[in-house]
């Protein structure tokens, strides 16, 4: 710990004094970007998760990614380096719910369902709130006994109706790849 703290106290004072130099009316050199990783190495849920992929298929550029787990729940949330929304949510948790007790319970009033994905699913468009934009969750009871969740928010005055096809696309290729 000793070390990293000593290694991070010289890299902010290399850079403070590193502003000190040249000549007084040159242009200030460009900040440094923001590192950034790939989704996929987040690792937990978000190893089902590719950069590349959510790019082609949501036309959504999200540039860092963090995972987490509580209890027997994987969750991965992708963003941009640089705003909160676009959001893109992915959960997978264990579950020994059959077909009918996840189509009794599992999906939010106003859903539809979603053929083709799981052994059922689910789809809930909802239009931008109070504290939040619009956004599409796919729910699914996947094959190997996993609830999946894949969630997108988008900011304020996104279409969340024209995604809703390409988020069911990609839940669909989530699928395929087993978890």
């Amino acid at each position: 710990m000793r070390v990293r703290t000593t290694v991070l106290t010289l890299a902010i004072g290399a850079s403070l004094l590193a502003g000190c130099s040249g000549p007084a009316g040159a242009d200030p050199a460009p900040a440094p970007s923001v590192p950034v990783r790939a989704t996929a190495a987040a690792g937990g849920a978000c190893r089902l998760l590719d950069q590349a992929r959510i790019a082609e298929r949501l036309g959504l550029d999200l540039t860092v990614a963090g995972s987490a787990r509580q209890g027997k729940t994987n969750t991965c949330v992708a963003r941009q380096a640089d705003a909160a929304l676009p959001e893109l949510s992915l959960s997978v948790t264990p579950t020994t719910a059959d077909v009918a007790v996840f189509k009794d319970t599992i999906p939010p009033d106003g859903a539809t369902a979603v053929t083709a994905l799981g052994k059922a699913a689910f789809q809930a468009i909802r239009p931008a709130a109070s504290g939040r934009g619009p956004y599409v969750e796919i729910g699914w009871l996947a094959g190997n006994a996993r609830l999946m969740l894949l969630k997108v928010v988008l900011p304020a005055g996104g279409d969340s109706a024209a995604i809703a096809p390409k988020l069911v696309d990609l839940a669909r290729e989530i699928d395929r790849a087993g978890v």
